[in-house]
């Protein structure tokens, strides 16, 4: 409120300081009158009907100060003035409403997008691991570590919420001949597996609002040390989304079982993610990973599907 609450102040100051009488100036007295529109309107964008409500509440205090300061001026104009708070209301409510209407909308549209792509990540999750709840996992883990960290920016929490559901997507271009072979693979297939962050970068790429999913998507095989795929990017050149991706997701594979191996506890997985630091991941991530406690990561886990075992 303080952006609107200065312009108020700095509409009225103006309005007051020039004089109503008809002069070459009066324009701009008269365009200082228009004026007082456009924080009401800024405050029903931003606020809704309560800050609308509060700010055409100052505006026309301050314009009736202004009318009876100069009452003796032409009554024909004073008469125009009353008029216009009446149109301040006006303005207020019916702004007010509509922008609630659009950013309802706009709600509904977000959560609609959210619910797709929460969708297409349990197919893809189904594909693979015969789980619809690994990608859940992950987002939540990267959700609560990016809090341990400080790094609370909504930019951050939503390129995690979305880059964790859709961090595999690039695997719908590998052959399930490849991607659900039970035996090692040769060269070739490691290479085709190892291409798919760039598959699923260049499928978020049309997508603008899905830009720092897409980070996360394209790097989360980097390696702090520079050893990692597909741009072998090091140390603060691998986005924080990434980095703090990187972590949670080999700590979700090393807990939870897969076909050719049973699933690790948190003593052996977070002792195997320190053994990696300042190789795999990024120190500070790390360090605020390991003092999130044992009992905060299997509660967590266990909402999603999975047993975390402490040894």
């Amino acid at each position: 409120m303080g952006i609107v609450a200065a312009a108020v102040l700095i509409i009225a100051a103006a309005h007051f300081a020039v004089p109503s009488r008809i002069y070459p100036w009066h324009w701009f007295h008269i365009l200082l009158q228009k004026m007082f529109y456009l924080p009401i309107l800024m405050a029903a964008a931003w606020f809704g009907f309560r800050g609308s409500l509060l700010t055409t509440a100052a505006v026309s205090l301050l314009f009736s100060i202004h009318i009876l300061l100069d009452w003796e001026g032409d009554r024909m104009t004073q008469a125009g003035q009353i008029g216009e708070i009446g149109s301040f209301w006006i303005i207020s409510m019916v702004s007010s409403f509509f922008f609630r209407r659009e950013r309802k909308a706009l709600e509904g549209t977000a959560d609609a997008h959210r619910e797709t792509i929460e969708a297409l990540a349990s197919s893809l999750d189904l594909r693979e691991r015969e789980t619809s709840l690994h990608s859940k996992r992950v987002q939540e883990y990267a959700l609560l570590l990016a809090d341990r960290m400080g790094r609370k920016d909504t930019g951050l929490r939503e390129s995690l919420e979305m880059g964790a559901l859709l961090h595999d997507i690039g695997k719908i271009g590998v052959p399930d001949g490849v991607l659900l072979k039970k035996g090692g693979l040769t060269v070739e297939e490691r290479d085709v597996v190892r291409c798919h962050p760039e598959f699923g970068a260049s499928l978020l790429g049309r997508i603008p609002f899905l830009s720092g999913a897409r980070e996360i998507v394209q790097s989360h095989h980097e390696r702090y040390d520079g050893s990692g795929y597909p741009g072998g990017l090091k140390g603060e050149s691998i986005p924080i989304g990434a980095r703090i991706f990187a972590v949670v997701d080999v700590f979700d594979a090393l807990t939870t079982k897969r076909p050719y191996r049973a699933a690790g506890g948190y003593r052996q997985a977070t002792a195997w993610i320190a053994d990696q630091r300042e190789t795999s991941f990024d120190p500070a991530v790390v360090d605020a990973f390991l003092k999130i406690p044992y009992e905060e990561l299997r509660d967590l886990a266990a909402q999603f599907g999975v047993v975390l075992r402490e040894g």
